[in-house]
């Protein structure tokens, strides 16, 4: 009977703490002291007290603020809200460029019910988010995405940039990011290691939505060249349903190529890309020549006959299930740069290397070529959407 009380106590005692940081909690955020976050370039979120994953309620006479710091003096801040269901009668969202309430509106009086394209920018290191309620009328309250950024695209607008990943985090993002991307942007990055592969993590990305990526998109392809083969996405995509996700080379190179057209804009992308380690096959029989040894020996016990045939079908299951590694595709497209300082070389059948053809865009996409006499490569529609098998 003692322990059941002592028990029963201790639940109590535990509770009451708990109560006590969350009033805490909301006392101090909310009654006029303020939050303070840092922001990285990893995606982060906090809410209004009581939001239980959009099932909660806000309280009434609430004043909360929360400062976002970037973390450095030349990056901004980029606020998205998520999700939002506030009260007119008197409850409100209001955004501010800087830290405190007396800088800038940047958005003002959010209210009703909301989930897209709410993002916000600030101008410099610093963004303040106030939520205002009165006595009456409480809602479910808001939900909201954060995170660090900068303009990290370099000169590859101008001339192939080549960057060098390193097992230590590195960044790329579209021009003048987080402000609007500029427009008739033709960019390419090219990742490339002398050892191992290359990782890609697009964190962010939101791009101007269109039917086979025509207006605006971001291109990732394995290797470093433009080739039909190789390409494994092509994104463009509104925030928050851009597309995010990993992507590992086959070979040593990725390229990233950015493109939009004359008019409309958005914020861009931003990616995360490091070297990392050559995956080493665990089969001891990889090669043609490891095959080949194996079928000498199986002949010396078994015949030739027997051999070959055991070679044969080792050789058809490992075609069949085993990707190979992609470091020399067989050309299909090579789509060159359309003027400017970029010259992107078309490799020939021969395996030279030829800049000379002339190349031009059309509105809707598609890449025309004058026919040619020669044996080389010939053009199709480099278009495509989403991802590829």
């Amino acid at each position: 009977m003692s322990f059941r009380l002592q028990n029963s106590k201790c639940e109590s005692i535990v509770s009451i703490i708990f109560l006590l940081n969350f009033l805490g909690h909301v006392f101090s955020q909310c009654s006029g002291s303020s939050q303070s976050l840092t922001a990285s370039q990893t995606i982060q979120y906090f809410t209004s007290a009581g939001y239980n994953n959009g099932a909660g309620t806000y309280s009434s006479n609430l004043d909360c603020i929360w400062i976002i710091d970037s973390g450095a003096s030349n990056y901004k801040v980029i606020l998205y809200l998520k999700n939002y269901d506030v009260a007119c009668s008197g409850d409100s969202i209001n955004i501010y460029d800087g830290n405190s309430v007396s800088g800038t509106s940047l958005k003002s009086n959010i209210c009703g019910t909301g989930s897209s394209d709410k993002i916000v920018t600030s101008s410099s290191q610093f963004m303040t988010l106030r939520f205002t309620t009165d006595a009456v009328n409480q809602s479910v309250g808001f939900e909201t995405a954060y995170f660090s950024a900068a303009d990290l695209s370099g000169s590859a607008c101008t001339a192939d940039l080549t960057l060098t990943p390193s097992s230590t985090p590195q960044y790329v993002t579209s021009p003048s990011f987080p402000s609007l991307y500029d427009v008739s942007s033709n960019c390419r990055w090219i990742l490339t290691v002398s050892a191992g592969r290359v990782q890609v993590e697009i964190i962010y990305s939101d791009i101007e939505t269109s039917t086979n990526c025509a207006f605006d998109s971001l291109e990732i392809y394995d290797g470093d060249y433009v080739c039909e083969n190789t390409k494994l996405a092509a994104i463009c995509s509104r925030y928050p349903n851009g597309v995010t996700g990993s992507y590992v080379s086959n070979g040593t190179s990725f390229l990233l190529k950015f493109k939009s057209d004359g008019s409309v804009s958005y914020t861009g992308f931003l990616i995360k890309y490091t070297q990392v380690e050559d995956v080493v096959s665990s089969d001891p029989v990889t090669s043609s020549e490891d095959r080949l040894m194996l079928g000498i020996g199986i002949g010396c016990a078994c015949g030739a006959t027997g051999a070959f045939l055991i070679v044969f079908i080792v050789t058809l299951f490992k075609s069949k299930c085993r990707s190979p590694k992609i470091v020399s595709p067989r050309v299909k497209t090579v789509e060159p740069m359309n003027g400017g300082p970029h010259t992107m070389r078309t490799p020939s059948v021969n395996g030279s290397m030829d800049s000379t053809d002339s190349i031009t865009h059309s509105r809707n996409g598609f890449i025309r070529r004058p026919i040619s006499t020669s044996r080389r490569s010939s053009m199709v529609d480099g278009k495509s959407n989403g991802f590829l098998p």
